[in-house]
């Protein structure tokens, strides 16, 4: 047991397979591990038959129940797999995955239904190792990864599946999307352990690479990091770096840049993420440094593993795969499109015979039809293989991107109007996005086609309107919803009547506001001023049908730009004060100048004092639906 457990932790599977097998009295854990380790050689067959033997047990973790039904998928056991898989939802019903399983059960059939009209072909310069991750470099090229190993005179092996480690290949790619002429590739890049695979900018002269973590000679933990090398003279790559953003306690790899090579997708299991391995997006800095990595969030990302991205700039597609989609079984090869106005549309299955019923990765595209992907489904020539294939593009109808977008106009005037806040909920009633228009009157909100939302417009003096949008009553995916509202006759007009109990109250419009002041380059409100706020709060209370502009100002100091977003911080720091003390949202209109409306002459250039600057850094109130 002790040295089954060891074999384990160091992921020599086969080794822990042949101690854990002359166990007799074999435990739910002993299972768990035999079934994780035939899996990771390949063996669905008995790793189906531990997990079964695990269940049997009835000792098992809802996670050992998304595993045996993803065991029952790479076996083509999909009735099975789905029965498994109600009940992993039973038990986890909080599980995005168990979710988008339970929108549509019988998926699969329509995967393995695809009509997309395609042909693999197993390319000439496979081997029985692994050969995965095409990408394409530079004119006519191809770079790979492949365990086919070098020198008889080094036998270095990875424990993990008993195969050399990975090194980076070049091969010829011809007019019929055939690749020949295989060859390694620079030895600066190919070193000791894992190095690959690889993406490069569009001129050939920039790439990052994947590599093991290690310390001179020792292996670290199997982990992985992104670095980088120049090409110098045009011929020499230099010596590989690692990326700033990079961490021994996770893993960076599998990234593919951009054309220009100033954007980069990769896949991580650093902290934060939805689950296993997730795709992050980040930036290079002017200096060449990359940014902060950026989480996709969801749709992209789910409780299990998204790998192998690849960008694809001229159609503006992310291709990637993942095994906590709803797929065929292992890995299924995804594909989303990004939208004009930010986020991602909803990841499309590409079915057979792109996906198979084991691990398909790796896809590269061209706007052809033509590229290349990885699998190592049965009938390959050993374990990852390269695929290639052509006139592929029937994929670009069925993506749902749609939107809804509009315009809010007054009902009279049929002029736009301007700040009014246009609120979008899913079917359920759940808060999703909030839009406030501009001069234009025009919102804009990216949605998932097939769904069902509800919306609800408002706009200081003007009564409200709801709508129930079903997208699948529409034929165009941009749905065009304007809205127009009514402005009451006098509802809004100088309050000075009685209030809703029939005492006097006085006039709305007696009311006047003072300014709150801010600390030099703070928003934080004064503890002072909350008593003031707290007095804004009694009034609006006492007059319900009261409407508040707040708008922010800065004094002259520090850019334009920046002091845009400083008084913007004012502002939202004073919406947040009211609101959290029982003021509808609806009822206030958010404004910020910045700089641009000072109350003496302390512009840019002028010497003023400090408390010249000071009568400038303010928020002022203003009761729009007080008429004399």
């Amino acid at each position: 047991m002790k040295k089954a457990d060891k074999y384990f932790r160091d992921f020599s599977y086969d080794k822990a397979i042949e101690y854990y097998e002359r166990i007799d009295d074999k435990t739910p854990g002993i299972y768990r591990n035999l079934a994780k380790s035939y899996l990771m050689l390949g063996n669905t067959g008995k790793a189906e038959e531990n997990y079964s033997a695990l269940m049997s047990t009835g000792k098992y973790k809802p996670k050992d129940v998304y595993d045996y039904a993803s065991v029952l998928l790479m076996n083509k056991k999909y009735d099975e797999a789905a029965n498994w898989m109600q009940k992993y939802y039973k038990l986890n019903p909080d599980d995005s995955r168990a979710q988008a399983f339970m929108k549509d059960p019988l998926y699969y059939r329509r995967l393995l239904q695809s009509d997309l009209q395609v042909q693999l072909e197993n390319e000439p310069i496979n081997t029985a190792y692994q050969d995965f991750s095409p990408v394409y470099y530079r004119e006519g090229k191809v770079v790979f990864a492949s365990s086919r190993g070098g020198s008889k005179l080094v036998n270095r092996k990875w424990n993990g599946n008993r195969q050399p480690f990975l090194d980076l290949y070049i091969a010829d790619l011809t007019a019929g999307n055939t690749l020949t002429d295989v060859r390694k590739f620079d030895e600066n890049v190919n070193k000791q352990y894992h190095d690959a695979p690889a993406t490069f900018n569009r001129d050939g002269d920039y790439m990052i690479v994947t590599r093991n973590v290690y310390d001179d000679e020792n292996l670290q933990d199997n982990k992985l990091m992104l670095y980088e090398s120049e090409l110098a003279y045009d011929q020499y790559w230099s010596e590989p770096a690692p990326l700033n953003f990079n961490s021994k306690d996770y893993s960076c790899g599998q990234a593919s840049l951009t054309p220009d090579g100033k954007t980069m997708y990769f896949a991580s299991d650093m902290p934060g993420g939805f689950g296993g391995t997730d795709i992050y997006k980040v930036e290079r800095r002017g200096d060449g440094s990359w940014g902060k990595p950026e989480n996709l969030g969801k749709p992209i990302n789910t409780e299990g593993n998204e790998m192998f991205p690849y960008y694809d700039e001229k159609g503006g597609y992310l291709f990637y795969s993942s095994n906590g989609l709803p797929g065929l079984g292992g890995l299924d090869i995804f594909v989303s499109k990004i939208r004009k106005g930010g986020g991602y549309t909803t990841p499309l299955n590409l079915g057979t015979p792109i996906n198979s019923n084991r691990d398909d990765f790796s896809f590269i595209y061209k706007e052809d039809g033509s590229g290349f992907l990885s699998s190592n489904r049965s009938g390959g020539k050993g374990d990852d293989d390269i695929y290639g294939f052509r006139n592929l593009g029937e994929f670009k109808d069925k993506i749902e991107d749609c939107s809804i977008s509009g315009t809010i106009t007054d009902k009279r005037t049929q002029e736009p109007l301007e700040f009014a806040r246009v609120i979008l909920y899913d079917q359920t009633g759940k808060k999703l996005s909030v839009y406030e228009t501009q001069e234009d009157g025009k919102y804009v909100f990216p949605i998932d086609c097939g769904e069902v939302y509800k919306m609800r417009v408002s706009a200081y003096g003007y009564q409200p309107e709801k709508a129930d949008i079903d997208t699948k009553e529409f034929d165009t995916p941009d749905i065009v919803k304007d809205y127009q509202l009514d402005r009451p006759g006098d509802e809004f007009v100088g309050i000075s009547g009685g209030g809703a109990d029939g005492t006097k109250k006085g006039s709305l419009c007696s009311h006047k506001i003072k300014p709150l002041y801010y600390d030099l380059d703070k928003y934080y409100i004064r503890y002072n001023d909350k008593v003031r706020l707290d007095e804004i709060i009694m009034l609006m209370k006492q007059y319900p049908e009261m409407v508040l502009e707040v708008a922010s100002h800065t004094d002259a100091r520090a850019s334009k730009p920046y002091n845009v977003t400083l008084s913007k911080n004012r502002t939202n720091s004073v919406v947040k004060y009211l609101t959290d003390h029982g003021i509808n949202r609806d009822r206030i209109v958010a404004k910020w100048f910045g700089e641009i409306y000072p109350v003496n002459g302390c512009v840019d250039g002028v010497p003023c004092t400090e408390e010249e600057h000071q009568q400038n850094r303010r928020t002022e109130f203003k009761i729009l639906n007080c008429v004399q």
